[in-house]
């Protein structure tokens, strides 16, 4: 008999993924229970044959092993009768661990450009001919969805330093995008950020390879007995791009490694951190031996993500997309790729500020991370789940905040209002864009339905 595995909460990007992968990797039987509300993971589990189930307790009554969301906890009715039946229940950063200890690890982590990065690394590993597990958290139309369950050695998933869940893997490579302080309602400071991921540094054993961003000043940090390969835009860095051009949404350049010219590399995707993401990837499949020319080929065919720019629509001429950023480094970085590749449209970012940490702790970040736009709506700040503290802060601080600083702002605090605000004063040449890990994308496919 098959092993059978069931997962509460598999509507959840990471959940449905895990479920996908777990019929090839574990050669299981899969089951899922989840709300009945309707996610763009409900057509991914059905192409996967994978049934949803309405949450009830006797749904782990014959499974063997238990896979839990962390939304849910101890009183959640499955995970209760799990336990009363001695069911192993495994979180979902312990069940990836255990998957990817079946295969040759690839960790891709960072504070930011950890999706865009995994989803770069997939399309090329599988136009290589490699088939590798793939683990990512968006929708990836180029790789077919948010995973793939490969045939192949390799095991490629996207690994998140929160509350030091990838301590939970043990890579043989490794991709630190970047390093800063994120997640303030479990980090204490960027020294213990530092902290996490040192400790994922030195798991990766000595016949692996690490890759980290050369300009990052927290990259001195990082210790491994595996060897560190550095990728970016300066003179020191191992995997470098050159003489680079900006150009629609998009950008060419030369790539260098070790000194040596591997050719030009052309991107359909803005802004200079895309790039990064790209040196990121380059360095990694340089190291399993792809050929430099199938690289440069494979991420020339990259479109992107779901949430990342992506367009949501037109409206009258108006521009409509929407961002997953939520954290001042990527809020500038995508305003500037939109500035880049949109020199001439107004610029009108909306954001909705996720968790009351996060707005509380990196406030004055989120004041001066908005310089590329050229006019700002603030929405009510996003709750999460995991914060106990709330009401802490309001998003009206942030945007009084600005507005001292000579920043075109408004707050609104309802997505009603903003829809209807931006409805009242649209005009052809505008660009707007959401921006925020909440439901604030609402206000995007508002404007276009």
């Amino acid at each position: 008999m098959p092993l059978h595995i069931h997962f509460v909460g598999v509507k959840g990007t990471g959940m449905s993924a895990l479920a996908q992968v777990s019929v090839q990797v574990e050669g299981a039987e899969i089951t899922g229970s989840d709300v009945s509300e309707r996610f763009f993971t409900d057509a991914v589990l059905e192409r996967a044959h994978i049934p949803v189930l309405n949450f009830a307790e006797h749904n782990v009554d014959n499974a063997d092993l238990v896979v839990a969301s962390a939304a849910y906890g101890e009183d959640h009715p499955e995970i209760a009768r799990a336990r009363e039946l001695n069911i192993p229940i495994l979180t979902y950063p312990q069940y990836l661990g255990r998957l990817m200890s079946k295969k040759r690890g690839i960790a891709v982590s960072g504070t930011h450009g950890k999706t865009t990065t995994t989803a770069m690394a997939g399309l090329t590993l599988l136009q290589a001919g490699i088939d590798p597990t793939i683990i990512v958290g968006s929708d990836v139309p180029s790789i077919g969805g948010n995973a793939h369950s490969g045939k192949g050695e390799f095991f490629l998933a996207e690994s998140c330093e929160y509350r030091r869940h990838f301590l939970n893997y043990s890579p043989e490579y490794l991709i630190i995008t970047n390093i800063e302080f994120d997640h303030p309602d479990y980090f204490k400071d960027v020294q213990d950020v530092i902290s996490a991921f040192v400790e994922l540094a030195q798991k990766v054993p000595a016949n692996g390879r690490i890759f980290v961003w050369a300009e990052d000043p927290n990259r001195k940090y990082i210790q491994s007995q595996a060897p560190i390969t550095s990728f970016g835009l300066s003179e020191e860095a191992d995997i470098q791009a050159r003489e680079i051009k900006f150009h629609d949404e998009g950008s060419s350049m030369k790539i260098y490694a070790f000194g040596k010219y591997l050719g030009e590399m052309h991107l359909h995707v803005a802004g200079k951190h895309n790039i990064l993401n790209a040196l990121a990837t380059i360095a990694l499949c340089l190291a399993i031996d792809i050929p430099a020319q199938k690289i440069l080929e494979s991420l020339c065919q990259f479109s992107g993500t779901k949430r990342r720019f992506e367009h949501v629509g037109m409206n009258g001429g108006a521009l409509i997309v929407d961002d997953y950023a939520h954290h001042p480094t990527e809020i500038r970085s995508t305003l500037e790729g939109a500035r880049l590749s949109f020199p001439d449209r107004r610029i009108r970012a909306i954001f909705q500020p996720h968790t009351f940490s996060r707005t509380e702790k990196l406030l004055d970040e989120f004041s001066h991370a908005f310089n590329a736009a050229d006019e700002v709506v603030i929405a009510e700040i996003f709750a999460s789940a995991r914060e106990k503290n709330l009401n802490t802060i309001s998003a009206s601080v942030l945007a009084d905040r600005m507005q001292s600083q000579g920043i075109n702002v408004r707050f609104i605090n309802s997505l009603k209002g903003i829809e209807d605000y931006l409805a009242q004063t649209l005009t052809p040449q505008d660009l707007v864009l959401t921006l925020g890990a909440g439901d604030i994308y609402k206000v995007g496919q508002g404007l276009v339905g």
